[in-house]
């Protein structure tokens, strides 16, 4: 009965901080952002030449119960003849009773500026379902009293400019968000909005250096930043690192296992914590398989 008691109060604990964390930072986070840029910015696709298949899994918090989990798959191809690039993404994720499922179509134009620079559109819409299983909580709280299950709908954005060396891109993935049915006791979802640049810089045959800075904004959490940095050694293995605001580091490893696919892990560790025994990592594995339509087509090496 203790124990039930205790789990109880971490569940109902975490999700006060979830409907606190509402009118804040609500977006997933991933650590290999920069090599998974549809998840940020529907205007991304338009940077790569092949059709492209990822999948990401992260556990955050390890040990604690209740900690967010989160899964995606995405997918986009280029149209060649329009320089159009249609796709779709998938996000489940649970934070302690809260859970939700979104699926997502995508679509980004791409306009060419001069001999080597870019300007891509992208844009971003589609339907979420959220659900609460207050039940599990065992609580008396009214706020807690009945389970939720509805729908909203979600329309993003995004921009970039690039060139094969040089990235920077404003988005808001979730610029607005719609309720469907009807009324209840809904999160509140607020605009988010990234901005992302990155530099690739050639050391020599090699090795190569690829900064990425990106910053989030979004009302009640003030200005968040991620700094990161990776090394890329002949063209097969990514090493990396990242600090962000939220005061996380990030170790990250990416293999280049065939021309086609690749396979990413990164680990983080928190640095400090408002909460006693929070001080475990995440867990964050990638998968990515890139391929071309037509047999006689390359894969060109992808460093965005």
């Amino acid at each position: 009965m203790k124990k039930q008691l205790v789990k109880a109060l971490v569940a109902i604990i975490i999700s006060c901080c979830y409907y606190q964390s509402a009118q804040a930072q609500q977006d997933p986070i991933y650590s290999q952002y920069m090599f998974n840029g549809m998840v940020i910015n529907p205007a991304y696709p338009s940077m790569d030449e092949s059709s492209s298949l990822t999948a990401v899994g992260r556990n955050q918090w390890v040990g604690i119960e209740g900690a967010p989990q989160t899964i995606s798959f995405s997918f986009y191809t280029p149209l060649k003849a329009t320089n159009t690039s249609l796709g779709f993404s998938l996000m489940s994720e649970k934070i302690t009773v809260h859970s939700q499922t979104g699926l997502n179509f995508h679509i980004s134009q791409r306009v060419k500026l001069d001999e080597k620079l870019y300007l891509a559109l992208g844009l971003k819409g589609g339907m979420s379902q959220y659900r609460e299983n207050n039940s599990r909580l065992n609580s008396t709280d009214p706020a807690f009293a009945q389970n939720l299950n509805y729908w909203k709908t979600d329309v993003g954005f995004g921009f970039m400019i690039f060139t094969e060396k040089f990235y920077i891109g404003l988005s808001s993935p979730v610029f607005q968000s719609f309720d469907l049915g009807k009324k209840a006791e809904k999160v509140k979802h607020k605009s988010h909005y990234y901005l992302q640049t990155g530099y690739l810089v050639k050391i020599n045959e090699n090795v190569k250096l690829k900064p990425n800075l990106l910053l989030r904004a979004v009302q009640g959490a003030g200005l968040q930043a991620d700094i990161n940095a990776n090394v890329l050694l002949k063209n097969i293995l990514w090493l990396g690192a990242s600090w962000r605001t939220e005061k996380t580091i990030t170790g990250l490893v990416q293999v280049q296992v065939s021309k086609n696919f690749q396979i990413g892990y990164s680990y983080d560790t928190p640095t400090s914590s408002n909460l006693k025994g929070a001080q475990a990592a995440s867990h964050e594995v990638m998968l990515n398989y890139r391929f071309a339509w037509k047999k006689w087509k390359e894969v060109a090496p992808r460093y965005f």
